[in-house]
């Protein structure tokens, strides 16, 4: 049986503020996923290096979200045929702050990503007049044509190292569903590296490395959304499922 949660606990902890005190400047973000099985391995080996997050006594935060789309999956299509400037539209919810957001994700050609975001009052699919607002200012979407297309929940927790100069988040217990049916992922762990592109030498890209957890372009909504949908375009997401399927399925 997994120990991470009793590694996690064994972590110098960090305070948001403190956390949100260190500015990454020219920042690269990099993913990963992996087996859950190998967890273990990864987080002791991260112990001496790294700090991990805490609010209050948290140390592991809970993330519900509603994804949109056009009914023709613009937004999953362009992700899809690795088109640039392209969006990601949600409704999060950190559960145990109680706070809510309607947030924005939108890849540029230069391959950042520029978030806005704005509080809502409501872990609700039906847009607020000011969300309708927020999404016309910041979308070329028409609020009367995005739909939820996908509910998503998962499990968090974050890094950051010693040094300042990296934050690294992790998350498990993805579960997605639509109006049609759902599915667990219990073993599947994705990670996303958020590293100062001044630094050199991340202990957390040696972690992945030595555990033979390879970099990877993964979108929760993406990956959700081409197993939930099975007629939707998969070319480009085959392998990875097959990939994902053999973690559940070891």
């Amino acid at each position: 049986m997994s120990r991470f949660a009793e590694i996690l606990q064994s972590f110098t902890p960090i305070s948001l503020k403190e956390m949100e005190a260190v500015e990454l400047m020219n920042r690269k973000d990099t993913k990963y996923f992996f087996d859950r099985k190998k967890l273990d391995d990864v987080l002791e080996e991260l112990q001496p290096d790294y700090k991990v997050m805490q609010i209050d006594t948290n140390r592991f935060f809970s993330y519900k979200n509603i994804y949109f789309d056009t009914p023709e999956f613009a937004c999953y299509t362009a992700h899809h045929n690795k088109r640039v400037n392209r969006y990601k539209i949600r409704i999060r919810q950190y559960v145990e702050s109680n706070l809510t957001f309607l947030e924005i994700k939108f890849k540029i050609n230069t391959g950042r990503t520029i978030k806005s975001r704005i509080s809502i009052p409501a872990f609700d699919p039906v847009f607020t007049e000011e969300a309708r607002n927020f999404l016309t200012t910041h979308t070329p979407f028409d609020p009367d044509s995005l739909q939820p297309t996908l509910w998503n929940d998962f499990k968090r927790f974050t890094l950051v190292s010693k040094s300042m100069s990296e934050r690294a988040t992790i998350d498990t217990d993805l579960h997605f569903k639509t109006p049609d049916g759902e599915r667990h992922l219990h073993q599947l762990c994705i990670a996303e590296l958020k590293l100062d592109g001044s630094s050199s030498g991340s202990k957390f890209k040696v972690a992945m490395r030595e555990n033979f957890c390879p970099e990877a372009r993964i979108s929760k909504y993406s990956v959700g959304a081409a197993f939930m949908y099975e007629d939707l375009k998969q070319n480009n997401f085959k392998f990875k499922k097959i990939q994902i399927n053999r973690i559940e399925n070891a």
